[in-house]
């Protein structure tokens, strides 16, 4: 073979930074470089040099046993027309339990607990105003009125939604504690506890002598926790029985007291450890008798204590703390499971209530830095690791009082399906019969179509009644933290949010959120907006990339555009070799257009030699056509 008499514009071995690398014309006339290889371009009529857009998306077999959007062509899609997972999810991405399917990220005044719909809440109303400090108790009632039993300082009142009575109770201290068997109030200061029935006076029945009292009826009997102690408080008084349960801490705090199936639960604190603890019921003789001794059915983490905690339908427990609400089980031995905190909230939860599959809990300063409630469906859990221990329940912010301050009692107004809670520092509200809010709002997750490409977000669509109550409003949040309004579809009007066009944000992003608004019909304050379900539309955002199909000139002699002869006899092997070299490192190189001085970073997807066999014009006998198909990954680079 005949020596290489021109020298290769590449080296042959070592890892050169082929990205950068470049080629400058110097005599002959190249037409490309690629990765500082210079090239002539050998295009005619059979062999053709070509540019077009690289396909942006990958052929794919849907497997699904069920056809869904994943299905269908042209769009990224992304739809959801059920809520009742609640809120607390970050991004509208699928997943293997398929949450993203039914939950969402934030909603204020509205409902998700209808399986495909979502409406509105209904509005409170303030009945039993106290500007003071002292904590509010609250106890639902009804003598055939729904009613409710408000204590807060030293005033005990019974209220109906439209009228209230003050209860002369008894006692004189600061109320600090409330409860009732169903007809009978009992009300607890730092003397004793006083008994009365409905609205009528009451008189003591037991002496405590201590502000840290807490009591309830349970199990069919009055349950005290006074200082460190529990007392089962059955007959006789004013004097206290001996203790069922004395907490080897002295300075031992009982919170809360509840019942489960076989056992009476009470929880409390001292310093940073919380517990509940629970006393047995020994059904053997012809009356229930509680077990003395109290055995420890769950410890909390250091650091989080027992505010509240409620038992409800024989195998839940809500338990608020002061870093937020746990919703756990009862097993059989009346053990408590309970799973990681469902709700955080820095300001603690300190009331909890159960009413049809519900709990309802306190959330203070947490609906837009004001306080209401929480909302838990017992009825649709989220997440199930397997034990009962791990599940995780569907939540949603719920009434709201439109103030700040602590949320210290919650309660079911009589036998009726409304509730009343109280805010320290402002009083006692109750949810209205039918007046609904005047606007409330679901934000969807961050749909980004499990992909950090940016997206063209183009079309949304959102699904409403075809008689529209109200109104319905759509706004578009992007990742720079603007809200647009897309449109508004009022009651009266013929306006549809179908398709509609998303002319924010205009250059590509990461991800799009939807907020739908409600708004309350202006002529029947019963009635509001109500959506079934929302639908976005999007295209890949990336910059397409093109493909370059170059059929280069690949012969031992060749001649440039202007007559130039360039190559020797053994040429055409060696520049194979050391491109193929390049091309099996698969890294990012330059291609250069020399004509136009136009420069791309690409890679080579794909290359194909074909030798001819018959001499070229320049009477080389050895060569033929280098095929090269590259693939630009970034515009323009010089």
């Amino acid at each position: 073979m005949a020596g290489i008499v021109s020298r290769l514009p590449f080296p042959l071995s070592g890892r050169a930074d082929s990205a950068v690398a470049s080629y400058a014309l110097n005599g002959v006339q190249y037409d490309i470089a690629i990765a500082g290889m210079p090239w002539l371009i050998k295009a005619d009529d059979q062999a053709v040099m070509t540019r077009a857009g690289a396909p942006v998306r990958k052929e794919q077999v849907d497997q699904q046993q069920e056809p869904g959007e994943q299905s269908l062509a042209s769009w990224w899609l992304r739809s959801q027309s059920s809520f009742i997972g609640g809120a607390g999810i970050l991004y509208q991405d699928p997943a293997n339990d398929n949450q993203y399917a039914i939950r969402y990220a934030d909603s204020v005044g509205v409902s998700p607990w209808t399986n495909g719909k979502v409406t509105l809440l209904r509005e409170t109303s303030q009945r039993i105003i106290d500007g003071t400090t002292d904590k509010h108790h609250l106890v639902g009632w009804s003598d055939g009125t729904d009613r409710y039993w408000s204590a807060v300082g030293t005033a005990l009142k019974s209220d109906t939604g439209s009228a209230t009575t003050t209860i002369t109770w008894g006692g004189a201290g600061t109320i600090r504690s409330l409860t009732s068997d169903g007809t009978n109030y009992y009300a607890a200061d730092s003397t004793g506890i006083y008994r009365g029935a409905g609205n009528g006076a009451g008189s003591l029945i037991w002496n405590t002598g201590s502000a840290n009292t807490t009591i309830r009826w349970v199990k069919g009997r009055l349950m005290a926790g006074i200082g460190p102690s529990v007392y089962e408080l059955t007959t006789g008084g004013p004097a206290l029985p001996v203790a069922k349960f004395t907490h080897l801490n002295s300075a031992w705090i009982w919170t809360d007291i509840a019942e489960g199936t076989n056992a009476i639960y009470a929880s409390g604190y001292a310093g940073s450890q919380g517990a509940i603890y629970k006393f047995v019921l020994d059904t053997s003789g012809s009356v229930p008798t509680l077990s003395s001794g109290g055995i420890l059915a769950a410890q909390l983490p250091r650091g989080e204590i027992v505010h509240c905690m409620t038992t409800y339908l024989g195998s839940f427990i809500g338990i608020g703390t002061n870093r937020g609400l746990r919703v756990g089980e009862i097993n059989d031995n009346g053990d408590i499971q309970y799973g990681p905190l469902l709700i955080e909230n820095s300001n603690g939860v300190k009331a909890v209530a159960g009413y049809d599959r519900f709990f309802f809990a306190a959330a203070t300063n947490a609906i837009e830095g004001k306080s209401g409630l929480y909302r838990v469906d017992l009825g649709q859990p989220i997440q199930d690791n397997g034990v009962s221990a791990g599940q995780r329940y569907a939540y949603a912010t719920d009434l709201q009082a439109k103030v700040t301050g602590e949320v210290s009692a919650v309660t079911v107004f009589g036998n009726s399906d409304r509730m009343a809670f109280a805010v320290v520092g402002s009083g006692s509200y109750l949810e209205s019969a039918s007046t609904l809010e005047a606007s409330g709002y679901l934000t969807t997750g961050r749909v980004r179509y499990n992909t950090l490409e940016p997206k063209l977000y183009k079309f949304a669509t959102v699904r409403t009644p075809v008689s529209i109550s109200g109104s319905v409003s759509l706004s578009v949040l992007d990742p720079g933290g603007a809200e647009t309004s897309i449109i508004t579809a009022s009651e009266g009007s013929s306006v549809l949010i179908e398709d509609v066009a998303l002319s924010t944000p205009a250059l590509p992003v990461e991800w799009l959120a939807l907020k739908v608004t409600l708004g309350r019909s202006p002529s029947d304050t019963s009635a509001g907006g109500e959506i079934t379900g929302w639908q976005l539309k999007a295209l890949p955002g990336t910059v397409r990339q093109r493909i370059f199909t170059l059929p280069l000139s690949c012969f031992d002699k060749e001649k440039d555009r202007s007559g130039q002869m360039v190559g020797a006899e053994g040429r055409t092997l060696a520049r194979l070799e050391a491109f193929e070299q390049i091309a099996a490192r698969g890294d990012a190189v330059a291609y250069q257009d020399l004509r136009s001085g136009l420069s791309y970073l690409v890679v080579i997807d794909n290359y194909r030699f074909e030798q001819r066999t018959s001499p070229n014009n320049n009477g080389s006998r050895w060569g033929g056509t280098l095929w090269v198909e590259l693939r630009t990954i970034a515009d323009v680079v010089t």
